[in-house]
């Protein structure tokens, strides 16, 4: 009798932690954007999400979010939409159970760009306009100039301050853009007195079918800010594969999930109900053969 008021405590208990809500702190949760949300800032937040978030959490109003536990959710829907901008930069930014903290992951300002994206869903939200804000996306410190050399598969990248000045000693990033992630082409380098530095292309990525590979030219200097520019070469090894979002996959939504998964969680499910359902029916008669 004991054993089984333990194990029904526990599957009770565990259900019920599965189904908590997220609490968040009233500081954090009070907490605004610091820049005005508009179609630039929705643009940015939609490519960041595709990058980052859809895997999980679908496609906005269509539901096809992974069946984890908890669930993801539809970031279109009441719950979310319900949800202060505090709230869901907090959620974001910390990050609970299968969903992972984006501190480190992306700049305080992309996750604002994500809610933004998130926020294009609501006809009816307003956005609180906190004291001070920008009027709109901060423009960068320096300009990126990009020129490709075929012959020499080199990829020059300069740096200029906005009255056309090289800068010197910037620190240059270029990677190819992955589904999870960007593949680094090498060490980082820093631009010569002109502004300039220059990059050995690989010739054995695999591109799309065509052979076109995006790549992102990143700074990282206190000089200069830290923006990104992406560009697209011809330079890949051309690939005609689906895109892993096509196929059935751990990472794909859940549309898209393997058939296995889903059968696996679906029989996990209603074994655990089957099961609590079970013992509460032996309680039952127990208890009512007791009285008798």
């Amino acid at each position: 009798m004991k054993r089984i008021i333990l194990i029904l405590s526990i599957l009770v208990n565990a259900s019920i932690a599965f189904t908590q809500q997220w609490e968040v702190p009233a500081d954090k949760k009070a907490k605004v954007a610091p820049l005005l949300f508009n179609a630039e800032t929705v643009k940015k937040g939609e490519a960041i999400f595709k990058q980052n978030c859809q895997m999980c959490h679908g496609e906005p109003t269509k539901s096809n979010y992974t069946k984890l536990t908890p669930l993801p959710g539809d970031p279109a829907s009441a719950n979310y939409q319900n949800q202060t901008d505090g709230s869901m930069f907090y959620k974001i930014t910390t990050g609970r159970g299968p969903m992972p903290q984006f501190k480190d992951v992306l700049k305080e300002e992309e996750r604002w760009f994500v809610i933004s994206y998130i926020r294009s869903f609501n006809k009816n939200y307003v956005q609180p306009s906190p004291e001070g804000a920008k009027s709109s996306v901060e423009l960068p410190k320096v300009t990126i100039e990009t020129k490709y050399n075929k012959e020499a598969n080199q990829l020059s990248v300069t740096i200029r301050d906005l009255k056309n000045i090289p800068l010197s000693n910037i620190e240059v990033i270029v990677a190819v853009k992955r589904y999870f992630g960007n593949l680094p082409i090498g060490e980082s380098i820093a631009t010569n007195e002109k502004g300039v530095a220059t990059f050995n292309l690989p010739t054995d990525v695999p591109g799309d079918k065509k052979g076109n590979l995006d790549l992102v030219v990143k700074l990282n200097s206190e000089k200069a800010g830290d923006i990104k520019k992406t560009i697209t070469l011809a330079i890949g090894i051309p690939t005609d594969k689906p895109s892993l979002t096509e196929k059935r996959a751990l990472w794909n939504t859940s549309g898209m999930a393997p058939i296995w998964l889903i059968l696996t969680y679906s029989i996990v499910v209603i074994t655990i109900w089957s099961l609590i359902i079970f013992i509460i029916y032996k309680l039952y008669r127990l208890r009512k053969s007791s009285k008798k």
